[in-house]
């Protein structure tokens, strides 16, 4: 029998506490550490405390240079727990975080309650199907809630017509899709109602005009349009005014983090064949 020494011991007491930390935190069917709360509780108190800046962009900023990391939220094959970040975003987690953020003015556990009311279809989080997975279910859901509302403007001259069906066509590029087959259906049954569905959208040749021209305002949400088959958007970001040329804070993958980007949004996409152009969606009371 091999020896244990007193370090031994203490490691695998040290272990054992974490991973029962771990499984208790899942069972309450959340997931977040002690520095996402801390740093979101200072973020909510910041922001309330901010009467000078945009409540959308100073939330935004506190998030630069977090680090880029996708599929946070992916943890589990067959649990849903509401997975809380603050420490490392893609672009949809980074967004999903400041509007929660934004629309919470007590503490940790308002965001919490924010954070999966617009995570999840009619703010209910039952299970992987019940996610708002592509953009344009979350902006149907959150104007539902009066959280968001799409902007249309003079500007927006140009139409996609929607059929959302990327996941249930490729389900072998989803943990949870591969692992549980059966939940395909589900997510083509929330696909179908945005099958045949016309929005419009602001041409990208179009972004280069000067503020007084566009009708989008600090701290609106950019999200860019797609030409890939089955999806709607393939980034967001928030829109920020430089002078008369419009930049985008977000989480850049390219970049690896949270950054206001220095090209101008019209530079940004010029050169991305499959980014068409941009929807506007506005925070409705704030």
């Amino acid at each position: 029998m091999r020896k244990v020494n007193k370090i031994h011991i203490k490691r695998y007491i040290v272990a054992t506490a974490m991973l029962l930390a771990t499984f208790l935190t899942i069972e309450a069917q959340k997931i977040y550490t002690i520095r996402d709360s801390i740093i979101i509780n200072e973020i909510i108190k910041s922001a309330n405390n901010n009467k000078q800046e945009n409540r959308i962009l100073f939330i935004a900023s506190q998030f630069m240079g977090a680090p880029y990391v996708a599929s946070t939220l992916d943890l589990f094959a067959n649990k849903e727990p509401l997975v809380i970040d603050a420490q490392r975003l893609d672009c949809t987690t980074f967004v999903e975080v400041v509007t929660a953020i934004a629309i919470t003015y007590d503490n940790f556990t308002g965001f919490c309650n924010n954070l999966e009311r617009i995570r999840y279809r009619n703010g209910v989080r039952n299970g992987y199907e019940s996610r708002l997975h592509y953009i344009s279910q979350w902006v149907c859901d959150s104007a539902k809630e009066n959280i968001l509302e799409e902007v249309i403007t003079r500007e927006h001259t140009a139409i996609q017509k929607l059929r959302l069906d990327y996941m249930s066509t490729h389900p072998e590029n989803y943990l949870q899709l591969k692992e549980n087959p059966e939940l395909t259906q589900k997510i083509a049954y929330y696909e179908k109602p945005f099958h045949n569905i016309e929005v419009k959208y602001i041409p990208k040749e179009k972004l280069n005009k000067r503020r007084s021209e566009l009708d989008i305002n600090n701290g609106d949400i950019i999200a860019i349009v797609t030409s890939i088959n089955g999806l709607d958007v393939t980034h967001l970001g928030f829109a920020k005014w430089i002078g008369n040329n419009l930049h985008m804070l977000h989480a850049s993958s390219n970049k690896g983090k949270v950054i206001l980007d220095d090209l101008t949004l019209y530079d940004y996409m010029s050169n991305k064949k499959r980014n068409l152009g941009i929807r506007v969606i506005r925070f409705k009371n704030l």
